[in-house]
């Protein structure tokens, strides 16, 4: 009996982030720039996106030229959330020369992860 009630009470530990960590699935980041096929001037590019409630980390990701013929993935990088921050937004330059990209950005917890979309983005010189 007394190893039942351990087996119980370790399950119960293990999944407590499951029980305490909000379901984001079913949401999408809310992009503020660059706006879906944006074509933009080469140098850098300012990645910007509101913060999501229920997420400890960001993961964004860019691919030259698309997610399904990838030839370079310029970026793929995780921005973990500070408690202690009251960002409403989270904004990242990153420097991109001329060319096709595809980018993501996904929220995420210990639990479950945001939609993914994918957006496109046009640098020229």
């Amino acid at each position: 009996m007394k190893k039942l009630l351990l087996s119980v009470i370790a399950v119960i530990l293990i999944s407590c982030d499951d029980i305490f960590d909000k379901k984001i699935e079913r949401n999408t980041v809310e992009i503020i720039a660059p706006y879906n096929g944006a074509t933009l001037k080469s140098g850098n590019i300012l990645f910007s996106w509101k913060t999501m409630d229920g997420a400890s980390k960001y993961q964004l990701v860019i691919v030259n030229p698309s997610f399904d013929n990838a030839l370079q993935v310029v970026v793929d990088t995780t921005f973990v959330v500070n408690d202690s921050a009251t960002l409403s937004t989270y904004n990242q330059p990153v420097n991109l020369s001329e060319g096709i990209y595809q980018w993501s950005i996904q929220a995420q917890n210990f639990s479950y992860s945001s939609k993914k979309q994918i957006y496109d983005l046009i640098i020229i010189d």
